[in-house]
């Protein structure tokens, strides 16, 4: 008799995936891609007390790059008419790769907002305990959701996609970071649900790594998402390698989260 397969349940824990999913389809996104060398700061990064990840640098670099420019924080509104809302500070969703109460394999998603005013090893340690703390002390509210009944959380998604840019840069983030650098790979074109989202690559041997801006057309034009990339670039090699070098040897912190990637908001 022939082997027929099997057919389960769709996991509890992969609703939100399909939810972003589904509502990313309704965002017009496009992608940039640079390159930015990255040999100073792998350096200090390593030289450092503190072991910081990639993502920490990131959020933070990014957030000082949204607070300079007020079009970054803007998320755009299709209800009641269409509209841009301004939020007064930067929210980073990140995706974080960890393991659930039961064993299996899961995302979740952590908020840092304002990253620029934390320091690197303020957003390192907020990373660590997203993987490290139980799933209920990091990830409550996105639980709670995962256990309603299906249109609620199909209402919940739509209104909150549409008609409050406060909850919406709030709850899901002014911008998103997706990452699986780690693991060697490039995720460049990962479902978009914020204003813009960052990907990075891992560090090529010539001390470049390719880093992708993922942009909301309704909000941003390519010019503006340029831009935005080479103020990163700038941002990362003054304050962020700064930064890294004030670290000293009397600091100690866990080892960095590598592999966060998928990005929410």
């Amino acid at each position: 008799m022939k082997d027929r397969g099997q057919r389960r349940r769709f996991p509890r824990n992969r609703r939100t995936v399909l939810e972003i999913i589904q509502a990313a389809k309704s965002v017009p996104a496009f992608p940039l891609e640079t390159t930015i060398s990255v040999t100073k700061i792998e350096a200090a990064r390593k030289a450092a007390a503190v072991r910081i990840g990639w993502t920490a640098i990131f959020a933070k670099a990014f957030a000082k790059v949204c607070d300079e420019n007020d079009q970054l924080r803007e998320t755009f509104i299709s209800l009641p008419f269409a509209s841009l809302y301004k939020h007064p500070t930067s929210v980073c969703s990140v995706s974080v790769h960890r393991k659930d109460d039961a064993g299996a394999d899961r995302l979740i998603w952590g908020r840092i907002e304002n990253a620029s005013s934390k320091s690197l090893a303020e957003i390192q340690q907020f990373l660590n305990d997203c993987v490290s703390l139980p799933l209920m002390d990091v990830y409550r509210d996105g639980l709670l959701l995962e256990r309603t009944w299906w249109i609620v959380r199909r209402i919940a998604w739509w209104w909150i996609m549409r008609c409050s840019g406060r909850k919406k840069s709030r709850f899901i983030g002014t911008f998103s970071i997706s990452s699986l650098g780690g693991k060697g790979c490039l995720n460049s074109l990962h479902p978009l649900i914020t204003t813009s989202s960052i990907a990075f690559g891992p560090i090529g041997p010539d001390g470049l790594m390719r880093v992708v801006l993922i942009c909301d057309h309704r909000v941003l034009d390519g010019m503006a998402g340029a831009v935005a990339l080479q103020s990163l670039a700038n941002v990362m090699q003054t304050s962020i390698l700064e930064e890294l070098g004030l670290l000293t040897n009397s600091l100690r912190c866990e080892e960095p989260v590598n592999d966060v990637r998928f990005s929410m908001a």
